[in-house]
């Protein structure tokens, strides 16, 4: 379990966050009392230390519903009558979860490489501010943040040498941390390019040994790896979890951690066609493609999906629904 000072920090960032976007939950709240929505909170990696918080939970829950009173914040929920098992989906993900409750490899990735290099790299650097710099929170998969520096020094001429130096340090200052070598150690499987391999052969890459194409092309093979190892483990625990006794009768598994929409079949299970959904992502996604001359590449734009679940007897037959689309800004273009 967490601290009492942990707990207080997760306090106080509630109570500024509430108070920050007062207008936010002030319609949330006008439309939970009107009857025209209502609200399931689910816990995910990024607030997971609220299960330890209940003042949190309440002020929350407060802020959204206008319900002064204690509520638990299930990390699952099933809605029987539609079929439907959802949660945030990041169990199983090895760099976003651990067991039992444990700080993940994310939480070190995003402390000691994605928090400390925009301001690190601006104290070295006299030419105009990068301001994409802010923007490596929004990069997903987070293993892909490597690739996103790389092609942040092609676009951004007169940052190459300090941005190079900043990246390399910070890495090699997080593969020297003492949480790090143990989370490493933690997942090593003989003779398998296991977690821990993989992560560290990432960030290796990104460093000085990947300035010429040939390394380019190394990293833009290795994304295209990982990422279908990836896409694939979480639809493969959809699969597994539709099989479980306690799960019998759902069609349908929802999640939205990889900050990337898709829809993929599972099969028939008891004779229905069953689904996994991920509903991706409502904040700005730097997505990763490979550029015409082999060295990977992403594009910024605003992604918004949309999922809706019918009752059995629906008058227009239908079992649910799905949109997703995406706005790209005046003067948007691919970056590297």
């Amino acid at each position: 379990a967490p601290s009492e000072g942990s707990v207080a920090v997760v306090e106080d960032i509630v109570t500024a966050t509430l108070e920050r976007e007062q207008a936010f939950f002030a319609r949330l709240r006008q439309l939970v009392e009107g009857e025209q929505l209502r609200i399931t909170y689910l816990l995910g990696n990024h607030d997971r230390l609220l299960a330890h918080a209940p003042k949190a939970r309440r002020d929350i829950w407060k802020a959204m519903t206008g319900r002064d009173e204690d509520v638990e914040f299930p990390s699952e929920k099933v809605f029987a009558s539609h079929d439907v098992v959802a949660h945030h989906g990041h169990n199983g993900d090895f760099i976003c979860s651990e067991h039992a409750g444990a700080a993940p490899i994310g939480d070190a990735i995003g402390l000691e490489l994605i928090v400390r290099f925009p301001p690190l790299l601006r104290s070295r650097i006299d030419v105009a501010d990068p301001v994409e710099l802010d923007d490596i929170d929004d990069v997903r998969p987070i293993y892909a943040v490597p690739a996103w520096v790389r092609q942040l020094s092609l676009q951004s001429r007169g940052i190459v040498r300090p941005l190079h130096a900043t990246w390399s340090q910070l890495v090699e200052e997080f593969l020297d941390n003492d949480f790090v070598r143990g989370w490493m150690r933690s997942q090593h499987r003989a003779l398998k390019l296991d977690p821990g391999k993989q992560l560290r052969l990432l960030l290796e890459l990104s460093t000085g040994r990947i300035m010429g194409k040939t390394q380019d092309k190394r990293l833009t093979q290795a994304y295209k790896v990982f990422q279908h190892s990836f896409d694939g483990r979480f639809a493969r625990r959809a699969a597994d979890k539709l099989g479980k006794r306690e799960y019998r009768g759902l069609s349908y598994v929802v999640n939205g951690h990889s900050h990337f929409p898709s829809m993929t079949p599972l099969g028939q299970i008891e004779g229905r066609p069953a689904v996994y959904f991920n509903t991706g992502t409502w904040r700005t996604v730097h997505q990763i493609g490979i550029h015409a001359e082999g060295r990977p590449t992403f594009l910024a734009y605003d992604a918004m999906t949309y999922l809706v679940f019918f009752p059995s007897g629906d008058p227009l037959g239908r079992d649910y629904e799905w949109w997703t689309g995406a706005m790209v800004g005046h003067g948007a273009h691919a970056e590297g």
